[in-house]
């Protein structure tokens, strides 16, 4: 990483970019994919009637 910084070749930002787009990707279906658990989750928890215990805390990165 350290030399494409310095002097970077077409092949090599084409291969950085490569990469930014698939963490891109991973996160966006992640965060996706953890959006939709906790809505099931918080509803599963409203369904069983407890309703005292309030919404779930937000979890930040870790």
């Amino acid at each position: 990483m350290l030399r494409t910084a310095v002097a970077p070749s077409f092949t090599e930002i084409g291969q950085l970019a490569a990469i930014a787009a698939i963490r891109t990707a991973l996160n966006f279906f992640l965060g996706r994919e953890i959006a939709k658990d906790r809505a099931e989750v918080a509803a599963e928890h409203s369904g069983q009637g407890q309703g005292t215990a309030g919404p779930l805390p937000a979890q930040g990165p870790s």
